[in-house]
């Protein structure tokens, strides 16, 4: 396979993952190689003869303080390895490229080898969360919510605070989506708020519930119900 169309399968890879994981990939590089170096090979204590499919070269996100400065993270793909892996099979050396980029990536956001392991037996997903039940699900009281004014807070940037009406009772939540959205904009808007979430301070204010948004290459997009419906509403 040429190299143009080895380093195009990661691009692939990479467009596909989940944007929450893609927003919080920092500094690094992902670039293709044809095998490993010797130095390489012994920094993962590999022999000669060892097939090394990738290798993660940096310090994890949970270990790192002030690096904003660092010489950039850097995940390789063996392509020649990958390819003996795969027997020269197109869609296998696809497969294969998809669970390296996966598994590099995981080491990058501090997981380690029984940690991923583990994910792997188990066949999930390193985006998916644990699956929960229908009867867990109708637990949540989804409503609609009427934005009736919201408030810069002054030490936080990004979070606002909503007053918001639930047709029998008002509240206020706190919500991160300053860069996205301005007051004017805001303020008459119908949202859908979790409105049983426990109640809990952000910055010293009272949020009670929260709302549903989509985390976007753009940033946050809310969710908003389709034609007139009221505040208080039960959404499911």
């Amino acid at each position: 396979m040429e190299k143009e169309r080895f380093e195009d399968l990661i691009s692939q890879v990479l467009k596909k993952l989940p944007y929450r994981f893609l927003n919080k990939l920092k500094n690094i590089a992902i670039v293709a190689q044809n095998k490993p170096s010797e130095f390489q090979k012994q920094q993962l204590g590999y022999s000669s003869g060892g097939c090394i499919l990738g290798l993660y070269e940096g310090v994890p996100q949970i270990k790192r303080q002030h690096y904003n400065k660092a010489t950039p993270d850097k995940i390789t793909l063996f392509q020649k390895n990958i390819e003996r892996a795969a027997g020269n099979n197109k869609e296998r050396i696809k497969e294969i490229v998809q669970e390296t980029v996966w598994h590099e990536i995981a080491h990058h956001f501090g997981m380690n080898e029984e940690e991923i392991q583990k994910r792997v037996q188990d066949k999930k997903p390193f985006s998916q969360k644990d699956m929960f039940t229908f009867d867990q699900f109708q637990q949540l009281d989804l409503r609609v919510a009427k934005i009736l004014k919201a408030e810069k807070i002054e030490e936080a940037d990004k979070l606002l605070i909503l007053h918001i009406d639930l047709g029998t009772e008002k509240r206020q939540l706190i919500a991160g989506i300053a860069n996205d959205y301005s007051l004017e904009e805001l303020e008459g808007k119908k949202i859908i708020i979790v409105a049983n979430l426990e109640p809990r301070k952000i910055k010293g204010y009272l949020s009670q519930g929260m709302l549903l948004a989509v985390d976007s290459p753009q940033g946050s997009v809310l969710l908003i119900p389709e034609g007139e419906v009221s505040p208080g509403s039960k959404v499911g």
